[in-house]
Order: C-alpha cells, then structure tokens, then sequence
C-alpha cells in the first residue's frame, strides 16, 4: 500500500465513522437525522426513517469495506458520495445532515461548500481505489495513517472551524 493510499483511507474511515457515530448515537440523534431529511421534499415523509437508517447502514458497510477490501470501500463511498452530493443539489441546498454532531452548521443552506468537500473527498476515495500496492515500512505507514486521520478530522470540524475565522455578525437594522 502506498501511503497516499494508506492516508486516503484513514481520512475516509474518521469522516464517515464520525458522521455514522453522529447519527446513530441514540434514538433522538436517528430521529433528528431522519425528520431533517424533510430538507428533500421529493422524499415521502413515510420513507424518512428507512431511508436515514439505510444511509447509516451504508456508512457502516462503507468504513467496514474501506478497513479490508479497499477497493469496495472506495467505490461504497463514491456511491454514498453521489447519492449525497445529487440529493443537495436537487434541493438547491446543504441540507441538515448532522453528519459531524452540528444540527445547525456554519454553512448551512448553501450547497458549494458541501459539494466542494464531497469532491474532495471523492478523490480521496479515488486514491483509495487506484493507488497500487505495495509494501510501505512501518514508521512511513503510521505516519501516513496518522496525517489522514489528522486531515479528517479537520474535515469533520470544519463547521466549527469556519465558524472561529467569521467576523461578528452584522448588526440588526430596524
């Protein structure tokens, strides 16, 4: 394994495990998740809770897949990463996904800045998917784990991070 491929896939596996782990933590958080999905009006109301409880069964097989056959890891994701990014730009906006724990992030309502991430991720996916093999010495394998599991989670902070470098909010005109 490279270690572009070693750290695509850390990255991969702290994103998409935070986001599972925000969504299924407990009930309120599966029931917070799924009536957020009314963001997709084209979405019947009855199929909400399936549809929020097959996203994170796909999340589990997704970070499952991508810890032992990489491959389909990879292409799990580029699938969850389609079927997200298509569904947001449908509804002409980020929708409250609750994927990192925030029920209300930063940049909700604008779908640029999570499309931007998603494609970003996508190529993290794609690294995952095409970088050869091949035998990477312990110290550089750490190393490249550990700068994947570092960027994702800047990546799942990012609301929050964002959030620190805004200005004050513009006063109320009355």
């Amino acid at each position: 394994m490279t270690m572009l491929q070693l750290a695509a896939r850390a990255l991969l596996v702290v994103v998409f495990g935070a986001a599972l782990i925000s969504k299924a933590r407990s009930r309120a958080a599966l029931a917070a998740f799924a009536a957020d999905l009314a963001d997709f009006r084209w979405l019947p109301a009855a199929l909400r809770r399936p549809t929020a409880v097959g996203v994170i069964a796909a999340e589990v097989a997704a970070v499952a897949l991508l810890a032992t056959v990489r491959q389909l890891g990879a292409v799990a994701v580029l699938v969850l990463l389609t079927g997200f990014t298509a569904a947001t730009l449908q509804a002409g906006r980020a929708a409250d996904c609750r994927c990192f724990g925030a029920a209300k992030p930063a940049a909700r309502g604008t779908a640029r800045g999570f499309v931007l991430r998603n494609c970003l991720l996508a190529a993290a996916a794609l690294a995952v998917a095409l970088a050869p093999g091949g035998a990477v010495a312990p110290a550089l394998a750490a190393a490249a784990l550990a700068v994947g599991a570092g960027v994702g989670a800047v990546i799942v902070r990012w609301d929050d991070i964002a959030y620190l470098f805004q200005g004050p909010a513009a006063p109320r005109r009355s």
